[in-house]
């Protein structure tokens, strides 16, 4: 699994503390050391599964080939152009009968939204299922391949291409 903008990795954390699957290998990249460290202290039992890269994933290539590429809080900082940018060069990273899953704040319903706006001046760029479908296909993948599915709180959106 490649895991784009890992942040403190709990997802990792909670994923195998729950699931004991410690031989499933994930590569993190994330551009904040100090988020790596405190993924590190986080997931210490679990180190021999993860790799952490420290680089922005628009520097980041690579030649490896994987199941899973996953993204969940980035892609909503994002404009149009970067995200088809981006999930266009997903594609040569992922093996055949792989998932991309990209995670976006949803257009139609996030009820802290003014308030992440008003109080904390956090502007992201919230998203329709229509418009993550046009951006997949914009980016060059089939729109047989591409799904969205939501949380049930129905605030995030996750855009699923396979390939």
């Amino acid at each position: 699994m490649l895991n784009i903008a890992s942040g403190p990795a709990r997802d990792l954390y909670e994923y195998y503390k729950e699931s004991k699957n410690n031989f499933v290998k994930c590569t993190c990249i994330e551009m904040d050391a100090e988020a790596i460290k405190h993924a590190k202290r986080l997931n210490k039992d679990y180190l021999k599964s993860i790799e952490f890269i420290n680089k922005n994933i628009f520097r980041f290539n690579t030649d490896n080939k994987y199941d899973l590429i996953w993204s969940a809080g980035l892609f909503d900082y994002f404009d149009d152009k970067a995200f088809i940018l981006l999930l266009s060069r997903f594609r040569k990273w992922l093996k055949p009968g792989g998932e991309i899953i990209i995670g976006n704040f949803n257009e139609n319903h996030n009820p802290s939204r003014v308030f992440m706006e008003l109080f904390g001046e956090w502007y992201l760029n919230h998203r329709t299922e229509e418009q993550l479908i046009n951006l997949a296909i914009d980016a060059g993948f089939k729109k047989e391949k591409i799904k969205v599915e939501r949380e049930p709180e129905n605030v995030n959106l996750f855009l699923r291409i396979k390939l």
